[in-house]
């Protein structure tokens, strides 16, 4: 294992860890949770897929010509968080929310702004953002108890994203080798502020 898959790793914990001890979050997992509260978390998946998807998306465009490896699973990255949103919202609809414009927030444009600069500056930040969240949602959602209602966002991320994690961490080992310490370290403190962020939007929506 190299160092920045190692560093990532331990940023994934460390978010684990923050996410699980939320009370929110202990009723995801058990189920027991009231509607208020899970709309919050399909509003909030909705909006994270949807950033991410415009922020991998770019950062395909931008490694085009550089990394073209590294810009094809951004492109195929891309398209399945489309699609994931795309659930989210499906999900928000049959338990009767209207669709919501999720740039109606500062927080949102703010988040959208910090990704899609990296995105433009250093697209490989967008890996370790990418890699945080696939990590943590490949060992959070398998112990999440379908709640009632629609859950068909929960069950897919339940059943795709440890294959997810798989696959990312094959992408950060082919290419950190050619890392230095500096760009490593830009990585994970993009990867942490990134992960501030979504927790910020969260209580946002309270």
């Amino acid at each position: 294992m190299g160092k920045l898959e190692s560093l990532l790793d331990i940023e994934v914990e460390d978010y684990l860890r923050r996410v699980k001890d939320r009370e929110e979050t202990k009723k995801l997992v058990s189920g027991d949770l009231d509607r208020e509260t899970y709309v919050r978390f399909l509003l909030t998946f909705y909006i994270i897929e949807f950033l991410s998807q415009r922020a991998v998306n770019m950062a395909s465009v931008n490694t085009k010509d550089s990394d073209p490896y590294l810009s094809k699973r951004f492109h195929s990255c891309a398209q399945g968080e489309l699609g994931h949103a795309e659930i989210a919202l499906r999900d928000l609809k049959d338990l009767g929310e209207k669709e919501t414009n999720p740039f109606c927030l500062e927080i949102v444009r703010e988040y959208d702004g910090f990704l899609q600069d990296a995105a433009e500056r250093f697209p490989l930040a967008i890996l370790g953002h990418s890699y945080l969240f696939e990590n943590v949602s490949g060992l959070l959602f398998p112990e999440v108890k379908t709640p009632s209602g629609p859950s068909t966002f929960i069950e897919v991320h339940a059943k795709e994203d440890p294959i997810h994690s798989v696959a990312i961490k094959k992408t950060v080992r082919r290419i950190e080798k050619d890392l230095g310490e500096e760009k490593i370290e830009e990585i994970i403190r993009f990867s942490r502020k990134s992960g501030d962020y979504l927790m910020q939007l969260f209580d946002s929506l309270a």
